[in-house]
């Protein structure tokens, strides 16, 4: 008997079976390649949010859902749950321990940021001019950014966005304006910083409140030999209330110390900075060539459990900078907690 060894010839009436597509970045093509597998009569798309996996990654669901649903038309997920994308994309970060990549395409910080003041002009009048969507289809939202770029128009437009009205102060917002451009020129940047740029227009405007007048302060470090760490010991003058109240603090290194310091000077007349956190510091050297002369940058990230803000501060000595910004990181986080009490009697 003589076995055919030929396979069946398929019955070209038959429904063409349901395929899935499974893709890499190794090439930076995997949301590609996964769109074209779509168009091509996939139904099925295996990725990961935020494109998490191994070696390069897989397909990111959080610019394939978008491109797939907004762009192309096909029905992925409901419109509550992509507008959910943008908080899924921050959770799952949070979740691996891994810091938002802030150019994510739909989902990042930055996807709908502008800074250029004939750009920002624009978007104020229309926001497609600039914009491929509305950042609120995917739960992101649109950013002014102040930089030395920046016009007056975005100057307007960050107050608005921290409830300050600027539109009948032009000649207060030009003030704000030329005083930012004194600041980058020194170092400062608050493109990364926006609640120093809140507290420096606060300032300007003559209504930026006093909760403390640091007086002064000493750090002491003891190096030991073989310890990576320093223990360091801050102490700290405070004015407050129309007292001074000096406290000192141990810390894992000098800016803890002095943080640590400070808010034991503050808690027993602002108890809410006990639910202030420290969430991030990060230092920059402007002028390398300059060696130990250099200038500093440092970006301090707070938190309240409900917010996150961001401060800055330059100088040579990297303390000072630090002590900068850790001070307006308490300062406008105290301005957080008095707005909402405001806002709580105001409606009562």
């Amino acid at each position: 008997r003589k076995e055919s060894s030929q396979s069946p010839i398929p019955n070209p009436q038959s429904p063409m079976p349901q395929i899935g597509i499974h893709t890499h970045n190794d090439s930076e093509m995997a949301v590609a390649n996964a769109i074209a597998a779509v168009m091509a009569g996939a139904k099925m798309v295996q990725g990961t949010i935020n494109g998490y996996g191994e070696r390069c990654g897989n397909a990111n669901l959080c610019s394939l859902i978008p491109n797939l649903q907004l762009k192309l038309g096909y029905s992925c997920i409901s419109g509550d749950q992509l507008t959910q994308l943008t908080e899924a994309s921050r959770f799952v970060s949070e979740v691996v321990n891994l810091a938002p990549d802030e150019h994510a395409p739909f989902v990042g910080r930055s996807a709908f940021a502008h800074k250029g003041g004939i750009h920002v002009s624009a978007v104020e009048r229309n926001p497609l001019t600039y914009e491929h969507m509305q950042p609120e289809q995917v739960g992101n939202r649109r950013r002014i950014v102040i930089s030395e770029q920046s016009g007056l128009s975005n100057v307007l437009a960050k107050a608005r966005s921290f409830g300050i009205e600027l539109d009948q102060l032009k000649a207060e917002a030009k003030q704000i304006l030329q005083r930012l451009k004194d600041l980058e020129s020194e170092g400062f940047q608050f493109e990364a910083a926006e609640a120093s740029f809140a507290l420096l227009m606060h300032e300007a405007l003559g209504g930026r409140q006093k909760f403390f007048e640091v007086k002064g302060f000493q750090v002491h470090c003891d190096l030991i030999e073989g310890k990576e760490a320093s223990n360091a010991l801050a102490t700290i003058k405070v004015a407050v209330e129309g007292k001074n109240i000096l406290e000192a603090a141990e810390g894992n290194g000098p800016v803890a110390a002095l943080d640590a310091a400070l808010r034991k000077a503050l808690v027993n007349f602002y108890p809410q900075i006990a639910t202030f956190d420290l969430t991030d510091y990060k230092v920059r050297i402007l002028n390398g060539h300059t060696g130990t002369a250099a200038k500093t940058r440092v970006l301090v990230e707070s938190g309240n459990g409900h917010q996150r803000w961001t401060t800055v501060g330059v100088s040579t000595n990297i303390l000072e900078a630090s002590y900068q910004a850790v001070v307006e990181g308490l300062e406008y986080g105290l301005l957080l907690h008095s707005q909402a009490e405001a806002a709580v009697k105001a409606s009562s």
